[in-house]
């Protein structure tokens, strides 16, 4: 993983899943260009953290609700992989882009620019997001090659999601990772991620609750939910 200044957590704003263990299938998933998501954002902080940028400007009372809207803007090579390009606005600005590929394993997760954080994530090598079954109590485990992040993803149980958006049918997979927390020129801290994410099938992300704590500590907490989907034209 280079160039992260600020530990930056997928979003993961798009493909679905089964609720079945089958084989992934790229018509599953809505990667066409123009699919596009809108989530409620809420942020809050803990005591040993604050907002920074574009999120300090947001925030009342140490919260922040705002909107972020996302969509399949193409694809790229990466490595000579192609790879679908996921982008997100927020406030009008950019917010983040996340670059996914779907392979025979599963979803790949290759690289991610957060603005907001001002941070670039290149994950090497690519972390495996959705395992090719899915199954209730399995789990996988992914480290960067130069052996300083590491995380585990354990698959749940479907169940039934309400968010603005509607209700949805959907199973869940929590990330538990380790990494490091740049505080100063040469000082690092373990920083420990919980995040949990809902998935639906062809529609995607539902719902992502994440939190990041250093020593118990909490920095910071990050609930999203989708108030709004649209299909690629060609699709609907």
């Amino acid at each position: 993983m280079n160039k992260v200044t600020f530990p930056s957590v997928a979003m993961i704003l798009l493909g679905g899943t089964f609720l079945s263990p089958a084989t992934l299938r790229a018509q599953d998933y809505p990667l066409a260009p123009g699919t596009s998501w809108t989530y409620h954002v809420h942020k809050d902080v803990g005591p040993l953290a604050h907002f920074e940028g574009e999120d300090a400007r947001l925030a009342k009372d140490g919260v922040v609700e705002t909107t972020l809207i996302a969509h399949v803007a193409g694809t790229e090579d990466i490595g000579g992989k192609t790879y679908t390009r996921v982008e997100a606005m927020g406030q009008g600005k950019p917010a983040s882009i996340d670059w996914y590929a779907l392979t025979p394993a599963g979803l790949l997760h290759a690289r991610a620019v957060d603005y907001i954080a001002q941070s670039q994530s290149d994950f090497d090598p690519p972390e495996m997001l959705l395992s090719h079954a899915l199954a209730p109590g399995e789990s996988w485990t992914w480290q960067d090659r130069q052996g300083v992040v590491s995380s585990k993803k354990t698959v749940f149980a479907p169940e039934q999601i309400t968010v603005p958006a509607g209700s949805y049918r959907a199973i869940s997979v929590r990330t538990e990772m380790m990494m490091p927390m740049q505080i100063s020129e040469t000082k690092f801290l373990p920083m420990n991620v919980t995040m949990t994410q809902w998935f639906t099938p062809g529609v995607g992300f539902v719902k992502q609750d994440a939190r990041f704590e250093v020593k118990g500590n909490l920095l910071s907490h990050n609930l999203m939910t989708l108030e709004k989907f649209e299909r690629a034209a060609a699709a609907k």
